[in-house]
């Protein structure tokens, strides 16, 4: 006999048998899928994919599957499937046959199983491989598609039943028992089911639920019996069929009397029961309040009470923490539902039912076990949710789980918190989670690396909202412990832990902030974090550091604070600072641009003092010494160009400011060589601070400006004149004519050197063109007018009355008229020396008028004149040099018709120079009185000049002047004011203002007695008067 061929028989007779129980168990599953289900949609496509499965598994036999797989693991897939099927028919029995209450309510529960077992049923069918069978195309193809199937049904709830699941989760956890609402949720349930509402409904549905509260008693499932117990007191609230004692009631609460956790006097769930000597129990608040209103019985049996006793009523109290806690726990797992449900209105209530429950440090634990942190990080991401509620859910998550922080982070709540904060959502919440995930040490570094996270909380520090801003502060706190987190916040506008920061940490760490620092935009806020000593102190210590990185960073953030006079003040007071500085200049083999910087700082710092602080900081005072003075000049020596500008700026800079530095300079022949030597050769800015340097060094000085000696002297000169003269920048030829106007007045070579060169021509074209500038509608530049002004200055070398052979050269140009429209153009120190000038030019005049025949003659021809000049005062009877037909001057007659002098009548300056004497600087004014001064020089012309000035409203100008102007000014405008009045008469009204302005002036001592002499002449007061 062939054994093998035996239990080979054997094998497949067993396989086959179970192969008929799995399509057994296939046809009662589709029998029960095909009853009347609540969700109909789901469960009839599984229903199908189950029927498809059972004509499959009929058209195959387990021979052919045994064939290709093998014996036992046929046998296994068999079992497996045979039990899948099994159990999916108990769930949809249990699921059909329950209470419509209790099916309602644990709905998504169910489906969830569902989901499970169809995808479960079919790994086990891809399992059995019959689609490597030997088999037909179409069977092959029938199997795919049952596969695929049962993998993609959807066992989900409408949104109508999640909704009334949600009503009945509220109801049945609430204590109310409100009959109308009750009812109408009941009309919803019996909608849903497809029943009408009637007393059999309910009687049925309590029968059911009786049922199964006693089955989850037996169970020991007190939870589950809790909820049904719930459910039938919520039938019994809508008081269809049944009467309030009805057993069922009674039944209810004698198991759960909640009813007797309610205190009778104030109608609220009790917290603190106590028993009163009767055996009843009262809140404690509520039955003492009862027994101090003088209340003897007890409110419910009205027996008189032999004591006012109470007691603790410990069992009580326990009972109502269990019921409450088993209360919470249901709500709890409904809102897990909820959350994870695709309604949005189920999702929203959910979320405002957890972020109460999680208050409790016990529920946090829960919702990371059911894997709810990322589906409240997604929540955030849309508006149509309730992100405030998600965002406190977190927040709790953050503040009593520490071990899922990580969780939080990784599932992106960072980067969401962001994005709000982007669109300008920046809750208190969601400040409170990021303070909550920062205190982790572990979480600082993703917190602060997320794009915009600390530029957006630098911003929220100056929210309106003092929570939201405090928040922040904390959260830039806790993240301040890495240094480039502290530098992002810096750059963001935020030092507050910036100087801390960087005075505790390392060198390199400082040499990184440095860094940092040179390219942050600064603001008067910053400075004021920045303006800290230690700060200061550390940041000048490391430019003794070994490190060239440190020194480099150091000397650049240096650069850059002394911009700001409050940074220059401490970096003046600490007492390192120009040391530190001085060495790096000075050691031989300091990296060049080291020695750069610290020359520009030097040059700034002396830039930002003021003169008084000269004296007052020591370290400034070294800077001014021979020894450190005398160090610049040789190593301006042996620099190169650029370093020489930086060297040359310095000096320039003390100069300016230390009358100490100047005469060390000055004194030095050396020095003044090498200065004038730099102003040849192709190195313009080279040349240009030397030029500043020289005109610094000379400025105020009354022996002008340090020549060297011949011939250096004379090519100095000629190169002056030849910048002045020919080069195309205009700040170099404004600093040319400033050091030209300087020059050793009584110097004859110097005079002989500029009558041949080119420079007064260059004075000229200067005024002339900077007058077509005027005329225009563009105001001139700065640069333009410090030109004018240094060109002015220059030009009164040419108008001394003393050098007479240079004023020639002046009269030989048509210089006059616009000069004298500079009197009405120019900026005020442009009209103080263009009145300078002509003043020198008129005095020169006065003195060629001194013959005896030509005064007669001109005062007997003068006077009809002038008479007939005061009749048509608009016409201009006095004409330039150049005209064919010269008119006699009104003052000066014929003797001022010459080419070679000027008069100050005929070149029609008078009317400007009164109009000057408006002006506020003192300086303007003084110069255009000394200038009116010129015409009443000569004895012989003084009634004419006189009477010159007052038609040109010269007394209403010089009243002006003694009611506005300085004291410098009043003392030389009375004293012309005397000679006018000596010498002709003025109007009635102009008399009157003038005793009224002399008469206020009497009070001032200074003034006082020429005011005295005005008054005495004008016939005010006598000659005998106390003021003589």
């Amino acid at each position: 006999m062939d054994f093998n061929i035996g239990l080979q028989d054997v094998g497949i007779a067993v396989l086959q048998e179970l192969w008929n129980r799995v399509t057994f168990q296939a046809m009662d599953l589709v029998s029960e899928t095909r009853d009347g289900m609540l969700e109909k949609d789901g469960f009839q496509e599984f229903s199908r994919s189950i029927s498809e499965l059972n004509i499959l598994l009929q058209a195959l036999d387990a021979k052919k599957i045994e064939a290709a797989m093998g014996s036992e693991p046929t046998k296994v897939a068999l079992e497996t499937l045979n039990s899948q099927l099994r159990i999916a028919c108990k769930v949809i029995k249990d699921y059909k046959s329950g209470s419509r209450l209790r099916l309602l309510l644990h709905s998504n529960s169910v489906f969830l199983q569902m989901q499970t077992l169809s995808e479960e049923i079919a790994k086990t069918i891809s399992s059995l491989q019959l689609v490597n069978l030997d088999i037909t195309l179409n069977l092959k193809s029938k199997t795919n598609e049952i596969i695929n199937n049962l993998r993609s049904i959807e066992f989900r709830s409408a949104a109508a039943t999640e909704t009334i699941a949600s009503e009945i989760e509220k109801s049945i956890t609430q204590d109310s028992r409100n009959q109308e609402n009750a009812q109408r949720l009941l009309q919803k349930i019996a909608e849903a089911i497809g029943l009408s509402v009637n007393a059999s409904l309910v009687q049925n549905e309590l029968a059911l639920l009786k049922q199964e509260k006693e089955e989850m008693e037996a169970q020991k499932k007190q939870a589950e019996a809790l909820q049904l117990s719930q459910l039938i007191q919520l039938l019994h609230s809508t008081e269809i069929g049944m009467s309030p004692q009805d057993e069922e009631i009674a039944s209810y609460h004698q198991q759960y009397p909640i009813e007797s956790f309610i205190c009778p006097l104030c109608n609220k769930m009790m917290v603190d029961p106590v028993a009163i000597v009767c055996g009843h129990s009262f809140e404690r608040k509520a039955i003492e309040e009862q027994f101090g209103r003088g209340e003897r019985t007890c409110p419910i049996c009205k027996q008189e009470l032999p004591s006012m006793e109470i007691t603790p009523n410990l069992l009580l109290r326990s009972s109502i923490e269990e019921w409450k806690q088993r209360d919470m726990d249901l709500k709890f797992q409904a809102a897990v539902r909820g959350i994870n449900s695709n309604d949005h209105s189920l999702q929203n209530k959910a979320l405002e039912d957890m972020q109460v429950l999680m208050e409790m440090p016990r529920y946090t634990e829960k919702v990371a076990e059911k894997g709810l942190i990322s589906k409240l990080v997604q929540i955030l991401k849309d508006k149509r949710l309730n992100n405030m509620a998600s965002l406190k859910c977190l927040y709790y998550l953050a503040k009593y789980c520490d071990n899922h922080k990580e969780a939080i982070v990784n599932a992106g709540a960072i980067r969401c918190i962001v994005k709000q904060f982007c669109k300008g959502e920046a809750e208190p919440d969601a400040l409170a989670v990021l303070l909550e995930l920062s205190v982790k040490e572990t979480l600082v570094e993703k917190i602060g690396n997320t794009k915009d996270c600390i530029l957006f909380l630098v911003s929220l520090l100056n929210n309106k909202n003092q929570e939201v801003s405090q928040k922040a502060q904390k959260v830039l706190q806790n993240l301040s412990s890495s240094t480039h987190f502290v530098v992002k916040m810096a750059e963001a506008g935020h030092f507050q832990p910036y100087v801390p920061r960087f005075n505790q940490g390392p060198q390199e760490t400082r040499a990184l902030m440095s860094a940092a620092l040179i390219n942050m935009q600064l603001k008067e806020s910053t400075i004021k974090e920045l303006n800290n000593k230690q700060f200061i102190h550390n940041l000048v210590q490391m430019l003794s550091s070994s490190s060239p990185a440190c020194k480099t960073a150091s000397l650049k953030a240096i650069k850059k604070l002394i911009a700001y006079p409050e940074m220059a003040k401490q970096l003046l007071e600490d007492p390192a600072t120009i040391p530190r500085l001085l060495s790096l200049i000075s050691f031989v083999r300091s990296d060049p641009q080291w020695k750069q910087e610290a020359v520009e700082i030097l040059a700034l710092l002396v830039g930002a003092t003021q003169f008084s602080e000269l004296q007052i900081y020591h370290s400034l005072q070294e800077l001014q010494s021979q020894h450190n003075v005398s160090l610049f000049w040789q190593l301006i020596a042996s620099s190169d160009s650029q370093m020489k500008v930086h060297f040359l700026h310095l000096l320039t800079e003390l100069s300016y400011k230390s009358e100490t530095v100047r005469i060390l300079i000055r004194s030095d022949e050396d020095a003044v060589t090498q200065l004038f030597s730099s102003l040849d050769g192709d190195r313009p800015m080279v040349r240009r601070w030397a030029m500043k340097l020289i005109y610094r060094i000379s400025e105020g000085h009354p022996a002008g400006v340090p020549l060297p000696t011949s011939p250096a002297k004379e090519a100095a000169i000629n190169t002056l004149a030849d910048i002045f003269t020919n080069s195309p920048d205009t700040e170099e030829r404004s600093t040319a004519a400033g050091i030209i106007s300087l020059l050793p007045i009584n110097d004859i070579i110097i005079d002989e050197i500029l009558c041949k060169s080119e420079a007064l021509k260059a004075i000229h074209e200067v005024i002339c063109s900077t007058d077509e500038e005027h005329s225009g509608i563009e105001a001139p530049t700065e640069q333009g007018t410090t030109l004018l002004e240094n060109a002015l200055a220059a030009l009164l070398r040419y108008t001394q009355p003393t050098k007479p052979e240079l004023q020639k050269q002046v009269g030989k140009l048509e210089l006059y008229p616009s000069l004298v429209r500079v009197l009405s153009r120019g900026s005020s120190l442009a009209k103080q020396r263009t009145a300078t000038a002509l003043a020198h030019l008129s005095h020169s005049t006065s003195q060629l008028v001194s013959d005896a025949t030509i005064i007669a003659n001109q005062a007997k021809n003068s006077r009809p004149l002038l008479h007939i000049m005061k009749l048509f005062s608009n016409i201009s009877w006095c004409c330039s040099a150049s005209s064919e037909n010269q008119n006699l001057c009104s003052v000066h007659g014929a003797a001022c018709s010459s080419k070679q002098t000027f008069c100050l009548v005929k070149e029609d300056a008078l009317r400007p120079l009164v109009q000057t004497l408006s002006e506020t600087e003192s300086g303007v004014v003084e110069a255009a009185l000394t200038a009116l001064e010129t015409l009443l020089g000569d004895h012989a012309t003084l009634s004419h000049a006189a009477a010159a000035i007052v038609d040109s409203q010269g007394v209403v100008a010089l009243l002006q002047v003694l009611e506005k102007g300085s004291s410098s000014a009043k003392s030389p405008a009375l004293d012309l004011f005397l000679k006018i009045l000596k010498h002709t008469e003025i109007t009635d009204s102009l008399s009157q203002r003038s005793e009224r302005v002399l008469i206020q002036l009497l009070q001032d001592d200074a003034l006082k007695k020429k005011v005295a002499l005005v008054l005495k002449q004008m016939k005010i007061i006598p000659e005998q008067s106390s003021y003589f």
